[in-house]
């Protein structure tokens, strides 16, 4: 099991940065949807 530790530092550290970057809104939904079932693996609620 994923710590959710580890879960948020690849989101704060990875995926909010490339949030910001990319432009397309299919690029931010694919993003989101990773950053959730990195919380999802770790226990952790969805937002």
């Amino acid at each position: 099991m994923l710590s959710p530790e580890d879960a948020n530092k690849i989101i704060e550290t990875f995926l909010s940065p490339m949030w910001y970057f990319v432009t397309s809104q299919e690029d931010k939904d694919e993003i989101h949807r990773i950053a959730n079932e990195l919380r999802k693996a770790s226990g952790q609620s969805q937002d």
